[in-house]
Order: C-alpha cells, then structure tokens, then sequence
C-alpha cells in the first residue's frame, strides 16, 4: 500500500500519511457506535462478512487506480476490522479454555504473527520484484478469504459465536454500560489512555518506513520490505524469548512496557546515525522486539482484566482513542516529514517513544497495577 501510494503521489509523504491515517479515523468517528452495537451481531458471521468484504475492497485499490478511490476503500476496510478485532480478541481467552492457558499462548501467538510477517514480507518482495504492486494486492485479498475459511471451519461451542447483549436492552444502554464499566475500573482506563498515546507513535513511525529508504540512504523504495522484515525479526525473537523467560508470569505490567517502548526508541533512532540501509534495518530488530513485548503485555491484560460479557465493548471503546492518536500521529508526521524532513520527522517520533518509556516506568498508576498472572486476578 505505501509503495503504491508513493508511486501514484510522486512521492508525496504527505499523501500517505493521509491514506495511513484512514485505518484509525473510522475508530474515531464511529467507534462509539460500533461500542453500542458490537455484542448484539452474530459473530461467527460478523467475522466471516467482515473478511470476504475486505478483500473486494484490496482488490479494488490497483484497479481503480485512483487516490481518492485509495483513501476512501482504507476507510472502510477499517471500519469493517473495528468490528473484527474487538470480536476476535474478546473470544480468544475462551477458545484458549483458562486464564492461564491464555496468557502463555499470548507470547507464542505474537511469534506465530512475527511468522506470519516474515513470510509475507519475503512473498511481498518476491511479488514486487517479479510481477508489480497489483499483483501483490491480489495475494493480500486472498490472506482474507483464507482467514475466512478458518473461520468457518473453527469447531468451538455454538454458544461462543452468540450475541452477549439481550435483544431487549437498547443501543444507548449497552454503550452507557461500558463507559460505565471504565468509570469504575482505574487501572482499565489507565491503560486505555496508554493505549492512545502508543497508537499515536506507531502510526507516525509506520507513514515514516516507506519513504526513509529513499530519502535517507538514497536507494529504491522497495528496501522497504527489508526494513519491516528486520522489524518482524525482531517481533519473532522477542516473542520466543518472552515464552522462555516466563515474562508474562513474573515481571510487572510497567516492566514489560517500558523496556517494550524504549527498545523502539532505540530501534527507530538508531537509523539517523547509521549511514547505511542495511545497517539501519539491524537496528530495527530493536524496534520489533519493544513491538512484541509492549504489544503482548497491552491486549493479554486487557483480555484478562475485562469480564467476557463487557470485553467486546471495552475493546471497541478503546479504539476510539486509539484511532485519535492513530490518526493525529499518520497525519501530523506524513506534514512534518514533507515541510521539515524525514529526519526531523524520525527524531520526533524517537521522542515520543522515549517519553512512553519513561512515563511507564514512573508511573504510579501502572506501579499500582499487578502483572498480568491469574493469581493475581
């Protein structure tokens, strides 16, 4: 998508970060009501609808080779996975059967998606190199259709797939009832604010990837694929290593995300000193491994925080404060990157995560809030 968007706007950051920006806009605009409406769908078909709509809208982007057309299809993509994403995460502790078996499986699972990016960043460079950015839109709409048809076959219990909230209780009541929810649980809140604030800092680093090939060591925009390849490296190491380690089990939630965000500080600043790209995608493997240990530590106690009946809910009203930072992040760096610089752009960006690093280890609230271990629950 980034190449594309690059090559249709001459270049232009700020076009992409206005098209990056549209997968957290959606969040902010309708997040409230899909919060209102998330418990009372079907899920195994809102899942299943939710994929097979989205890769018509990939496919369509190459052919209708359009930039508003481009703009206009990540939106609704992204409304379609606010509805995805709450519902697949607000069941994966029951498919799991425990608490406990859930949070060990958190470390692997974020190693079998470092996996999975790993593979598709190889096929993306092998699809790019051989037959062109459409052709790659076509392999990505069909990872939809097959996710699809895992879907279908999952064999789980019926009653897993129903709506949580009564036929009989209206929008607004199902909405009032998770703010409620984060009105009484501090620690919650505390870590949905966090949440914000780290969607903001991905973002502004995600529209920052593409273009730094070509700005900073004067090479194709294709060794962007290298970049987020070292970047899921990264992911797969620390994913292993917080299996082996027991992290989850022993160390205390603002451990894990302040050693997670100031790892991507490292990471991502390490490439203005470095005066080679392939030096510099080394030292994105620092980024991925803060990726994977902020990441499984984030959604694994908010899974195991908020009961089943109100997680769907809780998860979607989290994205609405995640699509603000998202969107303020994508946008605001695509303009600072085009005016001032892809560095001065890379250095705001490492700040920030340096800033989320520090606030997390002194943080009272998140000093308040016991690791993410059933016991503890």
């Amino acid at each position: 998508m980034a190449l594309f968007v690059l090559a249709l706007t001459k270049n232009n950051v700020a076009a992409l970060g206005v098209v990056l920006a549209m997968a957290y806009v959606p969040r902010v605009i309708l997040g409230w009501a899909v919060a209102g409406i998330i418990d009372r769908l079907p899920r195994r078909q809102a899942l299943l609808a939710s994929d097979v709509l989205r890769a018509g809208l990939v496919l369509s982007i190459p052919w209708v080779h359009a930039y508003a057309w481009t703009v206009a299809a990540v939106f609704a993509i992204y409304c379609l996975s606010m509805i995805y994403q709450p519902l697949i995460r607000a069941i994966q502790p029951e498919i799991a059967g425990s608490n406990e078996i859930n949070q060990k499986s958190a470390a692997r699972q974020h190693s079998y998606y470092a996996i999975a990016d790993l593979g598709a960043y190889v096929t993306a460079a092998g699809v790019l190199a051989f037959w062109g950015i459409p052709s790659a839109f076509i392999v990505d709409a069909a990872t939809y259709v097959g996710a699809a048809f895992l879907l279908q076959s999952l064999n789980v219990a019926p009653e897993l797939w129903q709506p949580r909230s009564s036929r009989h209780t209206r929008f607004w009541d199902d909405l009032k009832e998770g703010y409620r929810y984060l009105d009484t649980v501090p620690s919650v809140r505390m870590v949905m604010v966090l949440s914000a604030v780290v969607a903001l800092g991905v973002a502004a680093l995600n529209t920052l990837m593409a273009p730094l090939s070509r700005t900073l060591w004067h090479v194709s925009s294709a060794h962007y694929v290298w970049l987020l390849l070292s970047i899921a490296t990264g992911s797969l190491v620390s994913g292993l290593a917080i299996e082996r380690l027991q992290a989850m089990e022993h160390w205390s939630l603002h451990y894990l995300l302040a050693t997670g965000f100031l790892l991507t500080a490292a990471g991502f600043g390490l490439v203005l000193v470095i005066p080679v790209w392939w030096g510099a995608a080394g030292s994105l493997v620092l980024a991925g491994a803060g990726n994977a240990l902020y990441g499984t530590a984030l959604i694994a106690w908010l899974q195991q925080r908020i009961p089943l009946r109100m997680r769907a809910r809780v998860l979607s009203i989290r994205g609405i404060g995640m699509g603000l930072g998202g969107a303020i992040g994508a946008s605001a760096i695509g303009w600072i990157a085009r005016w001032q610089g892809v560095g001065v752009g890379v250095a705001l960006v490492t700040a920030l995560w340096c800033f989320v690093g520090i606030w997390s280890a002194v943080s009272r609230d998140l000093r308040s809030v016991n690791n993410v271990s059933a016991a503890a629950l």
